[in-house]
């Protein structure tokens, strides 16, 4: 029933096989080379091209001549047992595609979805069957079926949605598909929840949401920047809705490095900058460490945690950050030898704290390891030695270690047994074997981000965590994105074919429909097509 396909050449009125967006398609058109469609009383012929879908699905057939028309008379079969699969599934109908479809559920279908997050799809004219074991496989074949979807080609103002018969199968190669997002001061709440969007249109299920001091505190009110954007009802509001699109938003609050809650280039500190008073709670060369040998110092940064962690909804996972730290320049943890008995009584105890909440913490990885140590020339390792062994015999092994590294596949197989084995990444195995569970953290390569993902599904980590920090913007991050959603659900299994800037100003732009975007500032992946000192010249 579902051919994966092999490359064959195009031709009408035969199997039509071809690499689209990550992955392969099949395409199968059978009898008439060009069908035609009814409309009333007029007939039109179509031919549509090859759907392109964000993350592939692994296995998928098509029919270009033959086209399912998304009106009323076309019924949608959902075979799922949580109660609210046909609500969704309506209410999405109603708002993608404009209309009231009739949705009915089934008690068996002839095509059974595999995992809780797999789905089956079969849509041919009329009938559209969803087979799936959650709420969440019913999301994902809707997403699904929403990227396959086109105008009809008819009439001055939209006429209606149309799609190519189709058959699909599919299901995720990892259970944890992260993407890691910064809200900067400079960023608007529309576009976070544009990328919140995005990010579950692509099948990520997790975003960590970090704060660069625009999370407006009620208990601690001077750790943000003025006016800051992110109350506890705003974080509550992108929380539910996160929720509903199938996304569990996690908070990160750095605990360690990164106290300023700015990039260090800047040399801004949403602390110190309006409120010298508060210097006792970090070092004084920068400002850029938390001062870990002040009581009040730990105190407010658990209590800061504590409220955060509610004002998400008491999410699963909470990230500390920890990564970057500066030496310490404070008279006192100086004395502290070693310092790293410090930093570890601290991470351990909102570790702690997290836990009681029913949260695992989540961190980076780079404090963890000794620089300078030759394993792991090319990675990034920044703890001192003194302080490395102190902070791994304190952290608590339920700890998600984030691996982050940013460049290409390092290369290098081994091959044991006639199995080849990935084996490019020494400290993903460190952390790995020293019985933590492990997130890798690709950003930009997109050759890394493929390498790093197929790493992770080979030797069954936990997951990956897909970074953006301040690409956000550009082709480039196109790119990322689409390279890290085929990847954290394909288990790195890509095919790349052009360009693909152009599928996502699609989606990016869908994302925008759904919000009512009208503020030409949120059109585009690009805030301006031009820069200020262009048009000045």
């Amino acid at each position: 029933m579902f051919a994966k396909g092999a490359n064959l050449p195009c031709a009408k009125g035969t199997a039509l096989v071809g690499r689209h967006c990550g992955g392969k398609f099949a395409a199968v058109a059978l009898g008439a080379m060009v069908a035609m469609v009814s409309f009333g009383a007029e007939q039109m012929a179509v031919d549509f091209r090859p759907p392109c879908i964000i993350p592939a699905p692994l296995e998928m057939t098509y029919k270009p001549d033959n086209a399912v028309i998304l009106d009323v008379n076309t019924r949608i079969a959902v075979r799922c047992p949580d109660a609210d699969a046909v609500k969704w599934i309506r209410e999405k109908c109603k708002g993608w595609f404009g209309v009231d479809m009739r949705v009915e559920t089934a008690e068996t279908l002839p095509a059974v979805a595999e995992g809780r997050e797999g789905y089956v799809i079969s849509a041919r004219p009329g009938r559209i069957e969803i087979d799936a074991n959650s709420l969440q496989g019913v999301r994902y074949a809707m997403y699904t079926l929403r990227q396959t979807a086109e105008r009809q080609s008819a009439g001055g103002n939209l006429k209606g949605y149309w799609l190519p018969a189709l058959e699909v199968k599919d299901s995720p190669q990892m259970a944890f598909r992260g993407l890691h997002l910064c809200w900067f001061p400079e960023l608007s709440p529309t576009f976070i929840e544009r990328q919140i969007r995005i990010a579950a249109y692509y099948k990520f299920n997790y975003v960590v949401l970090e704060s660069w001091g625009v999370f407006r505190s009620v208990r601690h009110p001077q750790l943000a920047w003025r006016d800051a954007p992110l109350t506890p009802s705003e974080a509550g509001r992108l929380a539910a809705l996160a929720a509903d699109l199938g996304v569990t938003l996690v908070p990160q609050v750095n605990v360690y490095g990164h106290a300023s809650f700015s990039r260090s280039c800047a040399g801004k500190h949403s602390t110190l900058d309006f409120n010298p008073e508060m210097q006792s709670l970090f070092e004084p060369a920068g400002g850029w460490n938390w001062c870990l040998s002040n009581p009040d110092a730990t105190a407010v940064l658990r209590d800061f945690v504590d409220e955060v962690h509610e004002a998400f909804g008491r999410p699963p996972f909470f990230h500390i950050g920890c990564d970057e730290a500066d030496p310490p320049s404070c008279a006192t943890c100086r004395a502290a030898k070693p310092y790293g008995k410090l930093v570890a009584a601290h991470m351990a105890s909102v570790c702690e704290l997290l836990k009681s909440r029913g949260a695992r913490a989540m961190m980076w990885h780079d404090m963890l390891l000794e620089k300078g140590d030759s394993r792991w020339k090319g990675f990034y390792a920044h703890g001192a030695a003194e302080d490395v062994r102190a902070i791994l015999d304190a952290l608590p092994k339920d700890v998600i270690v984030c691996d982050w590294y940013y460049g290409s596949d390092p290369g290098g197989q081994d091959r044991t047994g006639g199995t080849t084995i990935v084996n490019n990444y020494p400290t993903l195995d460190y952390f790995a074997s020293s019985g933590f569970d492990v997130v890798t953290c690709p950003w930009r390569n997109v050759k890394g981000i493929e390498a790093q993902c197929r790493f992770a599904r080979e030797h069954r980590l936990f997951g990956v965590l897909e970074t953006v920090w301040h690409k956000f913007r550009g082709s480039e991050f196109a790119e990322m994105m689409t390279a890290s959603a085929n990847g954290a659900w394909r288990g790195g299994k890509t095919a790349r074919s052009g360009k693909w800037t152009a599928p996502f100003a699609v989606h990016w732009r869908q994302t925008g429909w759904d919000m009512d975007v009208k503020d030409y500032s949120e059109t585009g992946y690009n805030e301006n097509q031009v820069t200020r000192d262009i048009l000045d010249r």
